[in-house]
């Protein structure tokens, strides 16, 4: 597998250099041929010929969609026909999913490529992106450093106007505060400490002790910095274990399990898995679980899942993106149905904000933060190497902005799913009986 993987990347960076001329005509008009039947919109293409093309309607309406695509080699054409490395949220339907025969043979030879997240590779994954820089996240994340979806207060509040990324990300962990029910007596176990904002909020909030894991190097050492400084290392203990690996490691169950945007990590193969996992270290009797997650929709999942996109090759290696129902049918089998959906709230819209501020910051703070951080941590990263790590996240928008443009539309979700045992009466506690 790893041979074709191999094979096919090198095919990929011989086509972004390959230039014959008919092959460019034909993919050229092969590609222009199916984004001219765009019929919400108008997207306007200036060849690097300097030929111009308006592909959607003549007018834009208000509130219509218009973008231009400019192409600076003819390459371009070559690859795009081949892979299909473009995304449309709006004219899916009528460009076929932007793809095209080749791009689909691509695609499935790459699923079957794909690895699965096995212990070893989990890690690897995880430490791809998160040990990349801690001084590179602090740049453009909140001062708590939470990565990951938070909610903002709705455009009735007045004080939504003024709220900042920081209030929000709080307001979303004293959510999951809430819903756990998390008491002084409890012992929580949360799977991806990030660095470590939700473990000191909670043991802020309630006086309870959290054991947190990570696979990331990086976050552990900042997360364990950040919780000796709020003076919290006596009711907080940082873990570099996987979750498979925990039930084994110590023989235990806990009061409450939370975990927060890990589950995109977890990966297809192991979702029932994981939660067999959470099963075994619940305690059996009044345990409840908490965990938020990026979802797919159920009409484009199956040709998600056998494909691969530039995020979970370059941003998030291994990535997953679950649907609502795989996660409820995953938690019943996993678990032998003893796990119990409670409530289910999607926040996904509150992420476009969230991305978009993400983004101001990585580009505000490139040069004077993230460059040097990049270039001091990492001794074998020249300059170059640099500025193709900032085109990956940000010139190309594959990332910030790419994702923001999918919770915008509502392409993209992220739900929060509270489970319980059956018995859980600590669930009842703000209900009149």
């Amino acid at each position: 597998m790893a041979a074709l993987t191999y094979t096919l990347d090198t095919v990929r960076a011989y086509a972004g250099a390959f230039t014959w001329e008919p092959l460019v005509r034909f993919s050229r008009s092969t590609i222009l041929r199916l984004l001219k039947r765009i019929a919400v919109g108008q997207l306007v293409v200036k060849d690097s010929d300097g030929l111009v093309t308006l592909c959607g309607t003549p007018q834009v309406k208000d509130g219509s969609p218009r973008t231009e695509l400019r192409v600076f080699k003819e390459a371009f054409w070559v690859r795009v026909l081949l892979f299909a490395d473009m995304v449309f949220i709006f004219n899916r339907t009528l460009l076929s999913n932007a793809t095209t025969l080749t791009s689909s043979i691509a695609s499935t030879l790459t699923n079957l490529a794909r690895s699965t997240n096995t212990l070893a590779n989990s890690r690897l994954n995880v430490s791809a992106h998160y040990d990349i820089s801690n001084a590179m996240f602090a740049a453009f994340l909140s001062e708590d450093m939470t990565y990951s979806c938070p909610i903002w207060s709705p455009l009735s509040d007045p004080s939504a106007a003024y709220e900042s990324l920081e209030d929000a990300q709080k307001r979303k962990l004293r959510y999951f505060i809430t819903q756990a029910r998390i008491k002084e007596t409890d012992h929580v176990l949360e799977i991806g400490t990030g660095w470590g904002s939700f473990a000191i909020s909670a043991v802020q909030e309630t006086g309870c002790r959290v054991t947190s894991l990570t696979l990331s190097k990086e976050q552990k050492e900042l997360a364990e910095d950040r919780i000796k400084a709020a003076g919290l290392s006596a009711q907080i203990r940082v873990l570099l274990c996987d979750y498979r690996a925990m039930s084994a490691r110590e023989n235990k169950s806990y009061d409450k399990i939370v975990s927060i945007e890990m589950l995109e990590a977890v990966g297809r193969e192991y979702l029932e898995t994981y939660f067999g996992c959470i099963s075994r270290l619940l305690k059996p009797e009044g345990g409840i679980a908490v965990f938020q997650c990026i979802t797919m929709p159920e009409s484009r999942y199956e040709a998600y899942s056998k494909g691969e996109d530039f995020i979970r090759k370059y941003i998030f290696p291994g990535g997953h993106l679950p649907t609502v129902s795989q996660l409820i049918r995953s938690i019943e089998r996993g678990s032998g149905g003893t796990l119990v959906p409670d409530a289910i709230l999607n926040i996904g819209g509150h992420y476009a904000k969230t991305l978009r501020l993400w983004r101001q910051r990585f580009e505000s703070n490139f040069d004077s933060r993230i460059r040097p951080a990049l270039l001091e941590e990492h001794e074998s990263m020249t300059k170059k190497d640099v500025e193709l790590f900032r085109r990956k996240w940000q010139v190309c928008k594959y990332y910030f902005t790419y994702c923001e443009a999918g919770f915008r539309s509502k392409t993209l979700g992220d739900v929060i799913i509270t489970v319980g045992r059956e018995g859980a009466t600590e669930m009842l506690e703000d209900i009149p009986l």
